[in-house]
């Protein structure tokens, strides 16, 4: 990650320029500073160092963990020198995990990125489901993908879907302010925090954390806080289209408050939905907005209705 110091932080050191103007995490800054990864034309530099304005500062964070690069096809929507956005098909999952090692979004992207002569080498700033189509937003540098998570954090980053949802929802448009916390026993599912886990639950989260296990917030009693915001786009007698846009990024989120409320998407059989009209959740990541981490520029982004859910809709017209 690189930049000109502008004139205006002239006196001040450069861990001032680097926490306050950048807004830099003090661990990715720690990080760069043991490996010798901070620069200041093209010099390594102590983070005590007086700036005068006008030098070009680098931050370089080794990345562990590399994905083997993979030629698996990706659709690039947009890519400069620090982001890569990219259009990700319904059955494929954004990065490796345990029961899906190969042939992820990831993979694609390391591939795409060593053959276009660049370090094979990008994180996903937000991830979606396998069976979830649309935008998916790398980030190559580990400096750039920590601003874009804080912005993400900061409510800064908006993403949008279009979910294709059970029934006819009543109203025009409405807000899910409700928790969100694992299914206990279950290894993906997620559920409303309604109530209180029951004794047995209790005791062995307690147990865990005496243990000195460290306990995710999503497995206690209260859950994370979740919001989505949702709009009708359109009825059917037995489907809606709904435009949600999320506050939070939790698991499954849209999926478990579309249930919540009553109308689960259709295709999702893990939360109530049917796979009658269509084989996969009707879920789809139709836009992202954000400013620029380095230019500061605003970018939007936009994705059109796949195939199969373009073709639903056109089936839900013929009634």
């Amino acid at each position: 990650m690189r930049f000109v110091v502008e004139p205006a932080a002239r006196g001040l050191r450069l861990s001032q320029y680097l926490f306050d103007r950048l807004k830099l995490s003090r661990t990715l800054v720690r990080k760069a500073k043991t490996s010798g990864g901070i620069l200041v034309d093209g010099k390594p530099a102590r983070t005590s160092l007086v700036l005068s304005g006008g030098e070009v500062v680098e931050v370089r964070v080794a990345q562990a963990g590399r994905v083997e690069p993979e030629p698996v096809p990706i659709q690039v929507v947009y890519e400069d020198s620090y982001l890569l956005v990219v259009d990700k098909p319904a059955g494929m999952v954004v990065h490796p995990v345990r029961d899906y090692v190969s042939g992820t979004l990831a993979n694609g992207v390391a591939y795409h990125l060593l053959q276009s002569g660049g370090d094979p080498v990008a994180r996903p700033v937000q991830r979606i489901d396998r069976e979830t189509s649309g935008l998916v937003l790398f980030a190559k540098e580990p400096a750039v993908a920590g601003r874009l998570a804080r912005e993400l954090e900061r409510q800064k980053l908006e993403r949008r879907y279009i979910a294709l949802v059970e029934g006819a929802v009543a109203g025009d448009a409405g807000t899910v302010d409700r928790p969100l916390r694992r299914v206990w026993g279950h290894p993906v599912a997620r559920e409303v925090a309604d109530g209180p886990r029951t004794p047995e639950q209790e005791r062995l989260l307690a147990e865990a954390a005496a243990q000195g296990r460290t306990l995710r917030e999503d497995w206690t009693a209260a859950g994370q806080p979740a919001v989505t915001h949702w709009r009708v786009l359109r009825r059917w007698p037995a489907a809606t289209m709904l435009e949600l846009r999320l506050e939070t990024g939790r698991t499954h989120q849209i999926r478990v408050h579309m249930a919540y409320l009553g109308h689960p998407l259709l295709g999702d059989e893990l939360y109530g939905g049917s796979r009658r009209l269509i084989g996969r959740q009707a879920l789809h990541a139709e836009s992202l907005a954000f400013a620029h981490p380095v230019t500061g520029e605003m970018m939007r982004f936009t994705s059109p209705l796949p195939p199969d859910l373009a073709d639903l809709v056109a089936r839900l017209d013929e009634g």
